[in-house]
């Protein structure tokens, strides 16, 4: 079936449409059709399998995204800016499916291209993310701070989220002080209550390492008035036995323990557990011989 360059134009107008409406199994079909109608145009195909890949990426469909971002990439007629943003949104789409090394190489690629830095701070963003979450510290120390550079003042959401990141990456590096006035400035400038208990959620591991107990679970109970649902109840809870381990609270630590044992059997701190049990029956801190 043929179709008029005003018919083409139409669907492209609508996909479009029905992307900016977060509609996005819509705009797919649509962008399915235009691949087929442009296969043959090596101008205006690139720009269809960009839109779709995009449509893709939203819809969490990330090897169908990277698919047809590729098929982009392999045109030779993509100017700098569309190569630089298939080559991120790819980079985007393998970190969301876990595959943070192949992530690493396709934003340090997308990083390296000749765009203006502004263009590339969510890049930045997402990379500072990565190594963090990769434990590659000193590398996110370096991207985030290039990152946390490009954002303007409208970007708010983003400084806040970056904050948290740049706090806990001065923290493992032992940066205390610059990592309580990360967490400061989200505690100051959060306007909903989950951002704020992320502020507080940083301050908690600061009075963790300077062993104030006391301020440590006032944090915790604070954090989870703010945000019942808080995304790391598993390091709260930990952070609360520890307080009450080191206090003696022996009631409150066997309450607590047994109900992270319960939920976190294998979790990150089942280690522990044996010392909290100990300590309850024999009401008496471990001694390092134990």
């Amino acid at each position: 079936m043929s179709f008029s360059e005003k018919e083409v134009l139409a669907k492209i107008e609508l996909a479009r449409q029905n992307y900016a409406d977060k509609k996005f199994n819509e705009a797919i079909h649509l962008y399915r059709e235009l691949t087929e109608i442009l296969k043959d145009d090596g101008d205006n195909l690139p720009i269809i399998q960009i839109e779709l890949g995009w449509s893709y990426y939203n819809s969490q469909d990330y090897p169908k995204a990277i698919s047809f971002l590729q098929k982009a990439l392999s045109s030779e007629g993509l100017n700098p800016h569309q190569i630089f943003d298939c080559t991120r949104l790819i980079g985007f789409s393998e970190e969301l499916q876990g595959r943070r090394k192949s992530a690493i190489q396709y934003l340090n690629k997308a990083l390296d291209m000749d765009v203006p830095d502004n263009v590339k701070r969510f890049s930045y963003f997402e990379l500072g993310k990565i190594y963090f979450l990769d434990g590659q510290i000193i590398d996110a120390e370096h991207i985030l701070k290039k990152a946390a550079a490009l954002y303007s003042e409208e970007e708010e959401n983003y400084r806040l989220a970056l904050a948290y990141y740049q706090g806990f990456t001065a923290y493992f590096l032992k940066q205390f002080e610059e990592s309580r006035n990360h967490f400061d400035y989200i505690i100051d400038n959060a306007t909903d209550h989950k951002t704020k208990a992320s502020g507080y959620f940083g301050l908690a591991h600061l009075h963790y390492h300077r062993k104030e107990y006391s301020a440590l679970i006032d944090l915790c109970e604070k954090i989870i008035r703010l945000d019942e649902s808080f995304f790391d109840k598993e390091t709260l809870g930990f952070l609360l036995c520890e307080s009450y381990y080191n206090m003696e609270k022996w009631s409150d630590l066997e309450n607590l323990s047994s109900e992270l044992l319960q939920q976190y059997p294998d979790g990150r701190y089942a280690g522990e557990y044996k010392k909290y049990s100990y300590a309850i029956k024999h009401q008496k801190r471990v001694s390092p011989s134990k």
